[in-house]
Order: structure tokens, then C-alpha cells, then sequence
């Protein structure tokens, strides 16, 4: 089953034990670079968004076959922090492309996106700890 970011880290919360979720997550991070990026967006603090705080004015989607926009439009998400890419793109631009990126992926990839975005993964039991076990190569210069 293809399923949306969202509903993987669903999955990941709903594990009973730390040892669940650590191989849940993993099998994730393995077949999507997109999660990765997100938990990269999400705990380490050498990245900082360029975006105003709180949630923008957009409409989300209902289209059914948007569950895997995110997975394919993650590489995007350069644009939104301080990297070369994201600080040349004037601010107004940034968060104009910002909505649009709310506005064609999932629901609750939306939701997803505002709360990394304001420093928080919404899912109980993902913790940068966590994460940092599951990829610990990727995560050691957080």
C-alpha cells in the first residue's frame, strides 16, 4: 500500500513499543527519501524556516490522489529554509509557493507541513531521539 507521509508517521505513533517504532520508522525512512527529509526539517536545529509563523491562508485539497504530492514535491521544501536556494527567493514569492505546496498535497500533509515548519512533529512518540537510533549517520550533526 502507497501510503501518504501522514499516514506513515501515523503508523509509526500507533507502534505499542519503542522497538516497533524504531523498525516501522525505518522501513519508512528506507523507502522514501521524502520522511528523511521532513525529520531533517523537523529536529535539526541548523535549519531555519523562512516562513512567518502559524498557519497561512490556503485551501486544502480533497483530491483523493493527492497522497503522494509531498513524497514527490519534498525537494521543494529547499525553497522555505536558510538554504542558498530558499534565502534568494524574496519573501513574498517564498510563501506564495509555500500555499501552493499546502494547497496540492494532502490534507494532513498540509497539517503536516505548518506544524514542522513551527518546530513540531504532531505525533506522539517520534522524538528526535528516535530518530537520530533509526538514522543515526544522517542525524549526528544535529
Amino acid at each position: 500500500m502507497n501510503l501518504s507521509i501522514h499516514e506513515q508517521f501515523k503508523d509509526v505513533e500507533k507502534q505499542k513499543t519503542k522497538k516497533e517504532k524504531l523498525a516501522k520508522l525505518q522501513q519508512y525512512l528506507q523507502e522514501s527519501r521524502a520522511m528523511a527529509i521532513i525529520l531533517d526539517l523537523t529536529f535539526n536545529s541548523k535549519i531555519k524556516w523562512l516562513l512567518p509563523p502559524g498557519s497561512p491562508p490556503y485551501n486544502p485539497t480533497d483530491h483523493i490522489d493527492s497522497q503522494n504530492v509531498l513524497k514527490n514535491e519534498a525537494r521543494k521544501l529547499q525553497y522555505f529554509i536558510n538554504t542558498r536556494e530558499g534565502l534568494a527567493m524574496k519573501p513574498l514569492r517564498r510563501e506564495t509557493m509555500f500555499i501552493e505546496l499546502l494547497e496540492s498535497v494532502d490534507k494532513h500533509d498540509a497539517k503536516l507541513l505548518i506544524s514542522i515548519k513551527d518546530g513540531k512533529l504532531p505525533y506522539n512518540g517520534i522524538t528526535k531521539k528516535l530518530v537520530q537510533e533509526a538514522i543515526p549517520d544522517q542525524t549526528q550533526n544535529w
